[in-house]
């Protein structure tokens, strides 16, 4: 089986690529921006080979079976952001003409409204709140209509945690715990949906080895939803396992509410996938990557 992930060099496609190099059946074309240290990286992972972003517009994916796109301008100023869309369509359009075997397009819970009370499904209105979601819908509308022939998915990721994801409010309150100060939060019921990047990658994988028919979206998380209040709680708690003393957090009243918590059973329910790793676990891992 052949593979090609395009942003394998970010928090998600570095870990789809360590897992997928255990794989050896498995032949996996990783596109990269960073290409000099995906080659040093994964040089000892025989069956991933990284190829320069620069390379993709001309790649031949008639022998890809699976394309996961995991590329997106996440962090980019106004050009950038649109030259990263520029990308993602030059991509996807080069595989779809050249005959690849399906694709993965890695969407975000942030489709729905973070206004939210309940957790969304795969039903619920689209409600672009952002410039990232106005983006993140744009990929799977063209993926829907450039790939209509094609095997085709777009997976609504909750949003990531991990190890050096330190944009998250996970690890920011983990650093905050390292360091010995007290968090404070306003409010404290705003709820997160939250996924390991671990499972995150195996979710994909599972999805990419099936060989059942997919629907056009699928939400991928846990089915819970963590209080803001309870994540400075477990990141306390956690930290001090780790030998780090902090004080309890303080909240702050406030009427601020956010909702990001998703309805994943469509997608565990297709793909038989569960996950592995709750919020204490993935705090566990972010605290022992202090050391």
């Amino acid at each position: 089986m052949e593979i090609a992930i395009t942003g394998a060099g970010g928090f998600l496609g570095t870990e789809l690529l360590r897992q997928l190099s255990a794989f050896k059946d498995i032949t996996v074309t990783a596109f990269t921006f960073d290409f000099e240290r995906e080659r040093t990286t994964f040089i000892r992972s025989e069956n991933i080979f990284p190829v320069d972003n620069s390379e993709a517009a001309d790649f031949d994916f008639s022998d890809t079976d699976v394309l996961i796109n995991c590329a997106f301008p996440r962090n980019a100023d106004d050009a950038g952001f649109a030259e990263g869309l520029i990308f993602l369509q030059r991509v996807i359009e080069k595989a779809a003409g050249n005959g690849v075997g399906a694709v993965i397009n890695i969407s975000s819970q942030s489709v729905y409204s973070q206004q939210r009370r309940e957790p969304a499904n795969e039903d619920s209105p689209i409600i672009t709140e952002s410039k990232y979601a106005v983006g993140k819908y744009f990929s799977e509308l063209f993926v829907n209509s450039v790939c209509r022939k094609i095997r085709h998915t777009n997976l609504r990721m909750a949003s990531l945690i991990g190890a050096g994801f330190n944009q998250r409010i996970t690890n920011k309150f983990a650093m905050k715990v390292r360091d010995g100060e007290q968090i404070t939060i306003s409010g404290g019921n705003q709820l997160f949906g939250f996924l390991d990047v671990r499972d995150a990658a195996s979710g994909i994988i599972a999805a990419a080895l099936s060989d059942c028919g997919w629907a056009e979206a699928y939400n991928l998380g846990t089915n819970e939803a963590y209080r803001l209040l309870d994540i400075a709680a477990e990141a306390v708690s956690v930290g001090r396992s780790f030998g780090y003393s902090a004080p309890d957090p303080i909240s702050n009243e406030s009427e601020n509410w956010q909702n990001s918590a998703l309805d994943c059973n469509k997608f565990q329910n297709e793909f038989s996938w569960h996950p592995k790793y709750d919020l204490k676990a993935t705090l566990s891992e972010i605290f022992k990557a202090f050391d």
